[in-house]
C-alpha cells in the first residue's frame, strides 16, 4: 500500500481482489476503496488489536466482501506458488543475512520494516 494518498485514489475501483497480509491493526476502508464492484479482500495476517470496523456503505453499495483464511497445507501452498509463477505475482522482501537477525529483529519491534524479511538460506553455514 502506498503512503501517498494521491497514488492510492489513482488505482481506486480498480482490483478484483486484494491479499491482505498485514498483522497489524489499519483502516480497512482505504483498501476497500481500491476494490471494484463484487472485488474481494481476503485477510489472513491476525493482529493483536482489532481492526477499526470497515464503512458498511463501502461494503453494501460496492457490493465488495471481506473474507478471512488460514494458511492452507503443503499442497494449497504449492498450487499457489504455481499460480504466481504463471502470473508473474511477486512480492517485495527485504533480503536479510542470518547474521542480521538481530538487527531485523529490533527493527520489526520498531515498526522500522517496509516489506517481510526473508533469510538467505546461504548464508546459515557461515
Amino acid at each position: 500500500m502506498s503512503r501517498n494518498a494521491a497514488e492510492t485514489a489513482r488505482h481506486a475501483n480498480s482490483l478484483d481482489f486484494i491479499l491482505n497480509t498485514a498483522a497489524a491493526a489499519h483502516d480497512l476502508d482505504v483498501y476497500m476503496a481500491l476494490l471494484k464492484l463484487n472485488g474481494t479482500m481476503t485477510l489472513v495476517g491476525v493482529p493483536k488489536h482489532p481492526h477499526p470496523s470497515p464503512s458498511i456503505e463501502a461494503l453494501i453499495y460496492r457490493r465488495r466482501a471481506i473474507t478471512g483464511s488460514l494458511i492452507g497445507g503443503i499442497v494449497e501452498t504449492q498450487k499457489m506458488l504455481d499460480f504466481c509463477a504463471r502470473h508473474g505475482v511477486v512480492a517485495d522482501i527485504e533480503m536479510i543475512s542470518i547474521q542480521q537477525i538481530d538487527a531485523a529483529y529490533d527493527r520489526m519491534q520498531r515498526s522500522d520494516v517496509k516489506y517481510r524479511f526473508v533469510i538467505d538460506n546461504t548464508t546459515l553455514d557461515a
